[in-house]
């Protein structure tokens, strides 16, 4: 038996909007994206796949996202569309980074997140355990650190102010005699002035007892180029000036000016696998026979969570060591990192 809805029945029109509602937001759905670099897009998703989304709203007809930038999405609260789409605009949510959009509905405008602060923030942690036993007993502590900060411009939300702030600790013995006892801590800070080129300045200092150097501290700025800047792989030169001193076990004290050339890398070699490299090379600006080289680099394997297995390779070499100490220092490390 077939039952035929009256144009005019009540039910029917309740019923025959319901379907039409559905049927729309079947076919295109409203999102905030979430950005890894801090960034968040609003707008209706198009299509998606395993490897991206295309999103359309009033500054992109189709604006392609790759999913490993994605770090979460966010539903807006129903009703909200058609004001997100005229005096709101998506505009202003990816410009200013608010995204309270029901008090946006009400006030014409985007109020200030709160949480905005704590959202610019990331960081990494790493703990490692080396021991060995036998002719030779030898065993290693470290751990290792990292926080960015990032902010973007409100006038163009793809340029950023970046802080970098890192730490590096190790001590080990072998055969009963300190080996390795060393701090580094360091700050880099960048100011985007395009897409492509920064302004930096890099901040350091800590000490090395097995080097025989109580104190090391050092300041410097330059420039950064973006010379590539892809979703899965990046590399940046910088160049600069770098002034260190450097107060020794020996009551000696050194006070240099170098010329710093500096180059990073990173590269997402799959989903669960990421290569990161940094090298700096530091010349003495009045002997030319005088440089220092810093090289390092970390193989990272996701495990589960957060959580990743790391390998790193760190070779430094120095012209004018103290006393003693070698020119060469070559290490090895693996580690469980856990990002936040």
């Amino acid at each position: 038996m077939t039952y035929r809805c009256p144009y005019l029945d009540p039910a029917c029109r309740i019923l025959a909007l319901a379907l039409l509602l559905f049927s729309a937001n079947s076919r295109a759905q409203n999102v905030v994206l979430h950005l890894r670099n801090g960034d968040r897009i609003a707008g209706v998703i198009l299509s998606e796949t395993t490897n991206q989304v295309t999103i359309s709203n009033a500054w992109a007809n189709g604006l392609v996202v790759p999913l490993t930038q994605i770090e979460k999405r966010e539903i807006p609260l129903p009703g909200l569309d058609g004001l997100a789409s005229t005096n709101l605009a998506a505009t202003n949510l990816a410009a200013s980074g608010k995204t309270n959009l029901l008090a946006g509905a009400l006030t014409g405008k985007l109020p200030q997140d709160t949480n905005t602060f704590w959202r610019r923030w990331s960081g990494e942690a790493a703990v490692g355990l080396d021991i060995e036993r036998g002719a030779t007993d030898h065993q290693l502590y470290y751990t290792k650190g990292k926080l960015t900060y990032a902010q973007a411009y409100e006038s163009d939300p793809k340029e950023f102010f970046r802080n970098f702030l890192n730490y590096d600790f190790a001590y080990g013995k072998t055969d009963g005699t300190t080996s390795d006892d060393r701090l580094n801590g360091s700050s880099k800070l960048d100011f985007d002035l395009t897409r492509r080129y920064y302004l930096y300045n890099l901040g350091g200092a800590g000490f090395d007892k097995v080097r025989l150097i109580d104190l090391q501290y050092e300041e410097g700025p330059g420039l950064g180029y973006r010379w590539i800047n892809q979703s899965n792989f990046a590399v940046n030169l910088e160049g600069g000036a770098n002034y260190q001193v450097q107060e020794r076990t020996d009551d000696t004290r050194t006070e240099s000016f170098y010329y710093r050339v500096g180059q990073d890398l990173t590269w997402k070699i799959k989903k669960d696998m990421m290569l990161t490299e940094k090298f700096e090379y530091f010349q003495r600006a009045t002997y030319a026979q005088q440089f220092r080289m810093r090289f390092e680099s970390t193989l990272s394997y996701a495990l589960f969570l957060h959580f990743a297995l790391n390998f790193t390779v760190i070779d430094f070499y120095d012209t004018q060591p103290t006393a003693t100490v070698p020119n060469n220092d070559f290490q090895f490390r693996s580690a469980l990192s856990a990002k936040f």
